[in-house]
């Protein structure tokens, strides 16, 4: 399959361009914004169609990582999401189609989680 092309939304800098780094040598095509705002109108474009969506739930901004999720269950159903955050006790409130990656994640945790996403859709990674 050709790459899969995942939007990573993280609002801090660090864990933002690791998690980008760990995607890429994963094989997948990845943008990255710093809020769910930014990954929102990213995806209103549409200039690129998205594989699957790896977002923080808490950012600044108009929309946190929950909403964005919703958004994107109604608006694009056939696209993962995965919510990453410190706080497990969010991950209660979740919708059926989306996952949570605990934070902190080591490289294979979030590996592991995008690929049951993808493979889910019907997508599989080399």
């Amino acid at each position: 399959m050709a790459q899969p092309s995942i939007l990573v939304l993280e609002d801090d800098e660090i864990i933002r361009s690791l998690m980008v780094d760990v995607l890429e040598d994963f094989g997948a095509l990845v943008t990255s914004f710093p809020s769910a705002d930014e990954g929102m109108i990213y995806l209103e474009r549409g200039d690129d169609p998205v594989d699957l969506i790896v977002s923080d739930i808490q950012m600044p901004g108009l929309l946190n990582g929950y909403d964005l999720s919703r958004v994107v269950a109604h608006r694009w159903p056939s696209v993962p999401v995965v919510l990453t955050s410190g706080n497990t006790r969010l991950a209660a409130q979740l919708g059926g189609s989306v996952r949570f990656l605990p934070k902190p994640w080591s490289r294979e945790h979030l590996i592991e989680c995008v690929k049951t996403a993808l493979t889910q859709q019907g997508l599989s990674m080399h």
